[in-house]
């Protein structure tokens, strides 16, 4: 029987606006959205009620750590590292997995059996040095249903070696999207720049997606594809981001950043409480799920969705944090309740024991769907 739900009162948070509105759930799934004024009929079976008055809606935010979490192997700290991501308000976890020469397939497998574990959804993707990658490793990868490449980079002429039209081959039917990662070392900022050009360049030529970590890149749209060329914005330029996001409201800026990473002065308040929630939704939430390629399964309260909600009470927002220091969103966890797949699985400031296990692994992941 489908089990049926409906939250009332609370006012959703969408990446443009705030609205009051009720939530239908059925099997995990967003059914409706609306403000209900309809009368109950006493024939129907009644849905469960949550009470959501005084509560703002979120969609849930997607986790994307630094260090890969599958290396946890003793249960009692991954638990402890996700119930992390969980009380920031993640309900998707994005993990990267680098394989080593003598793994074959069956021990690929094995390191990822840390995630059985996981109270939330999350999503593989494959670490591989820029050396590595070309055609035939590329593709064996994409042939396991491995929607994302982390290619780690340190100097200009790894990425002028790569070829390039090998590579951009297998995207009309695969469309995977490469994230490039600078390795920190010795190399002069002019050297980090050459490389950063090289593969803006290469990747624009290709039509090739690909998600840049360096922040600065990204505040130069010039030199930049609006579609191919998404930027993971650093915590010290999450604010300047999220300043011209404000200032151009509807303008597609190809800006992510996971919730973690993102970094505000509260001192200069140069926005409304509501706006803020909205941009963080947009950078941390929806634009991550659309350049993972979850959205709008993940990161919307849209019919259709998966519901993945995030109850924050409303006077709990910005109001309990010293203005004399920067906000960091990593160390205030805000949530009072989250909910993954229409399962409660942290509520009232508590987690649920029975929620370990629940997660599954998304493989239809479509980085190219959207635009950012």
């Amino acid at each position: 029987m489908r089990e049926e739900m409906v939250i009332r009162g609370g006012k959703i948070v969408t990446p443009f606006e705030v609205r009051e509105a009720d939530i239908w759930i059925a099997d995990g799934k967003i059914t409706r959205i609306a403000k209900d004024s309809l009368p109950k009929f006493s024939q129907a079976k009644p849905s469960v009620e949550v009470d959501a008055a005084g509560m703002y809606l979120l969609p849930g935010f997607v986790a994307v750590p630094d260090a890969p979490v599958y290396r946890l192997r003793e249960r009692n700290d991954y638990l402890a590292g996700i119930r992390g991501f969980i009380k920031m308000g993640c309900t998707s976890l994005v993990d990267t997995f680098y394989a080593e020469t003598w793994m074959n397939h069956s021990q690929i497998e094995y390191q990822q059996t840390s995630h059985f574990n996981s109270p939330i959804d999350y999503v593989w993707h494959v670490g591989l040095d820029a050396r590595q990658l070309e055609g035939g490793e590329a593709g064996k990868w994409m042939k396991h249903s491995y929607p994302a490449l982390h290619i780690k980079a340190k100097f200009a002429e790894e990425i002028s070696s790569i070829n390039w039209e090998t590579i951009s081959g297998l995207h009309p039917s695969n469309k995977t999207i490469l994230h490039l990662h600078v390795l920190p070392g010795s190399q002069a900022r002019e050297e980090r720049e050459r490389l950063l050009q090289n593969w803006l360049a290469a990747t624009r030529y290709w039509k090739i997606r690909t998600v840049l970590s360096d922040s600065a890149a990204g505040h130069n749209l010039a030199e930049a594809d609006p579609y191919y060329h998404i930027f993971r914005i650093k915590r010290e330029w999450t604010e300047r981001a999220m300043r011209q996001m404000y200032r151009h409201w509807f303008r597609s800026l190809p800006y992510i950043a996971p919730l973690h990473d993102v970094q505000l002065d509260i001192r200069r308040s140069w926005y409304g409480d509501e706006e803020l929630l909205c941009l963080l939704v947009r950078l941390a939430s929806a634009n991550v799920a659309k350049a993972v390629g979850l959205y709008p399964k993940k990161g919307a309260l849209l019919p259709g969705a998966d519901a993945d909600i995030i109850f924050l009470k409303k006077e709990n927002w910005l109001t309990k944090c010293d203005v004399s220091t920067i906000l960091n969103f990593s160390e205030w966890h805000f949530p009072t309740s989250v909910m993954s797949n229409g399962k409660w699985i942290y509520r009232d400031r508590r987690f649920c024991s029975s929620s370990v296990g629940w997660g599954r692994c998304l493989f239809d992941t479509k980085p190219y769907t959207y635009v950012i």
